[in-house]
């Protein structure tokens, strides 16, 4: 019964719609809806697009000043534990790590076109370093080391391999362009010593975007400053017989090689404490001190950049002056999210406007069936929820058009970000369907109102003429 009713409520109040207006509204609705959608849901994706290894990394060493002979001595350039312990406590560092470095002078030979046939190889004084693999971008099957292994692994950065394409390479009719592939199964020769009497071989086999330095493992590298590092950098020890120093102090080194060839019931001693006396076998496993880092990566949050560079700048550090990684979408997420959702309030609070005026222009050419509807019995709320409904079928035809722009638009800015190297969700998030119900909730809701109020000064008009 109240559905015949109700079509026939719908048939008397049926009237011409202000097209122009009513299609302007439309327009204004459905871009309206599309932005301030769109502004939530950029702004939800800006908080998940990092990858899974969130965080930036940024290198930071002490301000070498002066001249050759003030640099000499490089010691002074290290961060002492203190130091470090005050870096760790700097806004939004979540990790902090130093890099070890070479002891013994590194050769190597590269032969781009192969050692047998074309072209030479290109040689160059290199250095090693080794940083914990937790603050590695990449990390390939190969990155293990051990005793007696064919090949010792390498990392360089991406852009090494970049100037090699195109700033050496075009300017050495010997030397090829190289891929990321062939780079890799290009052979290298790696030696070790002032004398370059050490020869192994490397492979490349990552290259980094995120650490500007040649690392290898960590493995090789206390392997190889263990077996090859200069004496200056060892622990010595004076050596007793017949209870008195025999001779001047004596390496590590050379103590372990004395006990191979059958000297094992050694005494020794400290040369800071020489009348402490010590059974080599006591000595001889202990790891010598660990050598403060002159150079520190450390993991930084996304949102606390700002801050920790003006604190590092106050101490007087330097960092590898670059941006992090992800700054840039930060500040372009901040400026897009805000203005994409001040136009849409604009447009929306416009489409307002503009759908209460046509309604009630609506209701203006229905005024005198309207009134008569009410003389005859019928409720105000009746009449009302005849225009309500009208406006519910355009509103939420709006409505969905516009979610699926929002979704078609999330879908290109997916195929967009994966040329940055960023992977994005094709779906829209919980919160996107949340709010926007809500956005859709409020405009209905005030048309709604704006109709029964209208509907009922037509009673109130009636009653009093």
């Amino acid at each position: 019964m109240r559905s015949t009713v109700a079509s026939l409520l719908d048939r008397c109040l049926l009237t011409r719609s202000p097209g122009k207006t009513l299609i302007i509204a439309s327009l204004g609705c459905l871009l309206g809806s599309y932005l301030i959608i769109l502004a939530l849901q950029i702004y939800l994706d800006s908080q998940n697009i990092y990858p899974e290894e969130t965080g930036d990394f940024i290198t930071i060493n002490k301000k070498v000043k002066g001249g050759l002979l003030q640099n000499f001595n490089q010691a002074d350039k290290a961060f002492k534990p203190d130091e470090l312990e005050k870096i760790s406590n700097l806004p939004g560092v979540s990790d902090i790590g130093g890099f070890s470095r070479n002891h013994f002078p590194v050769t190597v030979h590269i032969w781009p076109a192969g050692k047998i046939g074309l072209g030479s190889a290109a040689r160059a004084d290199l250095f090693f370093e080794s940083i914990s693999e937790r603050f590695l971008d990449l990390k390939p099957e190969e990155w293990k080391w051990e005793e007696n292994q064919s090949f010792v692994p390498i990392m360089v950065p991406k852009f090494y391999l970049d100037l090699w394409n195109f700033g050496l390479a075009p300017s050495r009719s010997e030397y090829p362009a190289l891929s990321m592939e062939s780079a890799s199964s290009m052979p290298i020769e790696i030696f070790i010593g002032e004398n370059q009497s050490v020869r192994m071989v490397g492979k490349f086999v990552a290259f980094s975007k995120r650490i500007n330095s040649v690392l290898v493992p960590e493995q090789f590298l206390q392997w190889a400053n263990d077996r090859y590092g200069l004496q200056k950098n060892e622990k010595f020890f004076f050596v007793w017989k017949d209870d008195e120093i025999n001779g001047p102090p004596v390496s590590l080194r050379s103590l372990k090689e004395r006990e191979k060839n059958g000297d094992t019931i050694m005494i020794v001693s400290e040369i800071t404490k020489p009348e402490k006396k010590l059974k080599f076998r006591e000595v001889k496993d202990k790891k010598t001190a660990k050598e403060d880092p002159s150079r520190l990566i450390v993991k930084l949050d996304h949102s606390s950049g700002d801050a920790f560079f003006q604190s590092v700048k106050k101490i007087g550090y330097e960092t590898n002056r670059e941006q992090p990684k992800f700054d840039w979408i930060n500040q372009a997420v901040r400026i897009v999210s805000w203005s994409v959702a001040g136009l849409g309030s604009l447009l929306s609070l416009l489409s307002l406007a503009t759908f209460t005026s046509s309604f009630r222009l609506m209701m203006a050419q229905s005024k005198e069936i309207a009134r008569n509807l009410i003389y005859l019995g019928f409720a105000p709320s009746e009449i009302s929820k005849i225009f309500q409904q009208r406006f519910n079928k355009l509103f939420w035809a709006i409505f969905t058009v516009s979610l699926f722009a929002v979704f078609v638009t999330k879908v290109l800015m997916k195929k967009l970000l994966i040329d940055y190297g960023l992977e994005l969700s094709s779906n829209l998030a919980w919160q996107t369907w949340l709010g926007g119900l809500v956005y859709a909730l409020i405009f209905v809701r005030i048309n709604h109102t704006v109709i029964g109020q209208t509907v009922l000064s037509f009673s109130k008009q009636g009653k009093n003429n």
